[in-house]
């Protein structure tokens, strides 16, 4: 009997969300002992814990917190009251005017990391769901690159006096995100010169902050109306569904924004309640953990194949990567086993003409995610239009399962160019139709895996030492090219210091 014809279907859904891990070739009676083997006696109660709000991040001293951010301390938990739901239909609605009287028309969330990559991820899948009334158009902008990459490209296209910067920043004192703000307000100084308007003016009329520190935005001298504040405990690449989504809600509306926190919400829930072989993220997690430890794969590809999830791979990059990339226990012990995997991919239907020959009949082990969305509406086109769409969803629905499968099960062709070695397991992440509720679902199922990860290999997966320790660096040499430190380096790194000139 051939692997192919041997295996039986192993599925899971929950309200449109459908999780196929069929081809990660394990029996549900396998990944029942895998979890009596590896998942800790006490699992269920660290479980309670992070959907409470309560689970210890042991090493900053503070609770996990970001599952509350969709529920009890959501932020549009009372829309016509909230501060955030204010801001946001000041905003979309034109009534938001700049310090010279003119209606806002774009908004630049500065940030880097979680402050950027579930914001820009999610506003890029959901724009096309913002149902608000909307009379007035304002366009929303990401500006993330310390180096000023993309401050090149927004402020060509956008007037100082009808744009608002959001300031996204926890500590509210990340140097890469300081680093654009700065330039940023040497590029409103001739604008505002020439209209008799100070900076103050621009930072009471133009500038918004997202914070756990309102001291700090206070101290900037941004008003209050104009902070939102969200918990200590919520990291930052746990962070979309705070405050720091608030460019999310202007881009697609507040409605929006709310259904993407009931979708997450749900799988929440899902996630508490569900027995281990049909919970999506348990299953995700353990099939993942397997193919870490037995398999000893050390990659997980990300490829989804529809176009709204384009920044799919780099959110989850940063969201699994930072979290449980560790050679530390949570007690700080250290350890001889592989952790977290490499995360990376990209858009399929683009990947099948880039990466996936090496996918196919390349010599390197690799496990794959692929995230697929069945049907898509196209109602504001004309009948022949949303036909010819039709027909282009069909076409990467297609396509997915067919590289899917080809990778899962191999061929085997008369001449070497025709083999094609297969056995590399995945997932399909299958999607109804999309919606925010759909996505949020799919991203909380994502946070859950790197949980349930981090405790199978005793991790703290809300702590970045490694990140914090390159900062600290960057520092070091920053203040040895501005000539505050007299601090020696390698001869490669002086190399690059000294232009090239060999001390």
């Amino acid at each position: 009997m051939s692997k192919e014809s041997s295996l039986s279907l192993q599925r899971t859904s929950l309200q449109g969300l459908k999780l196929d891990w069929t081809y990660q070739f394990l029996t549900p009676a396998q990944l029942e002992e895998f979890a009596d083997d590896r998942l800790p006696h006490n699992f269920d109660e660290l479980r309670t814990q992070l959907i409470n709000g309560v689970f210890e991040n042991k090493t900053e001293g503070r609770h996990v917190s970001h599952v509350l951010s969709r529920s009890t301390e959501s932020v549009v938990k009372d829309p016509k009251t909230s501060k955030f739901a204010g801001i946001v239909r000041k905003l979309r609605s034109g009534n938001w005017l700049g310090a010279t009287g003119k209606p806002i028309t774009d908004i630049v969330n500065i940030g880097v990391g979680g402050s950027d990559l579930g914001p820009l991820m999610t506003s890029f899948a959901l724009s096309e769901f913002a149902t608000d009334v909307q009379q007035h158009v304002v366009r929303t902008h990401y500006v993330s690159s310390m180096d000023g990459g993309q401050l090149y490209a927004v402020l060509p296209i956008a007037d100082p006096e009808t744009t608002l910067f959001v300031i996204a920043s926890k500590s509210f004192g990340t140097i890469d995100t300081f680093a654009n703000v700065d330039t940023v307000k040497e590029w409103i100084k001739p604008a505002f010169n020439k209209a008799g308007k100070s900076e103050a003016d621009w930072v009471n009329h133009h500038v918004v902050g997202l914070s756990a520190s309102a001291q700090a935005m206070t101290d900037y001298g941004i008003p209050a109306a104009h902070q939102l504040t969200f918990s200590q405990s919520v990291g930052g690449r746990f962070s979309m569904w705070s405050a720091i989504g608030l460019s999310i809600a202007t881009t697609c509306g507040v409605r929006v924004f709310e259904r993407l926190l009931t979708g997450a919400r749900t799988m929440d829930e899902h996630f508490a309640n569900t027995p281990v072989s049909e919970n999506i993220p348990m299953i995700m997690a353990l099939t993942g953990a397997y193919n870490r430890e037995v398999r000893g794969i050390n990659n997980l590809a990300i490829l989804p194949y529809d176009g709204r999830f384009r920044h799919l791979p780099s959110y989850l990059q940063q969201l699994d990567m930072e979290s449980n990339g560790k050679q530390c226990d949570h007690a700080g012990n250290a350890i001889d086993y592989p952790t977290g995997p490499i995360i990376w991919g990209g858009f399929g239907p683009n990947g099948q003409h880039a990466f996936f020959q090496h996918l196919h009949q390349g010599y390197d082990a690799f496990s794959a995610d692929f995230v697929l969305v069945k049907k898509r509406e196209a109602a504001k086109f004309t009948e022949a239009v949303q036909e010819s769409l039709a027909k282009q969803q069909d076409l990467s629905v297609a396509n997915c399962l067919a590289h899917r499968r080809l990778m899962a099960f191999g061929y085997q062709g008369d001449t070497p160019r025709d083999q094609y070695p297969g056995g590399h397991p995945s997932s399909l992440l299958a999607i109804d139709e999309l919606t925010p509720e759909t996505f949020g679902a799919l991203i909380a199922a994502y946070e859950h895996k790197v949980f349930v990860q981090g405790v199978i290999w005793g991790l703290n997966s809300f702590d970045q030492p490694g990140v914090e320790r390159g900062k600290k660096i960057a520092v070091e040499v920053l203040k040895r090219m501005h000539g505050e430190s007299d601090a020696t380096y390698d001869a490669s790194t002086e190399a690059v210091l000294n232009n090239g000139n060999a001390q």
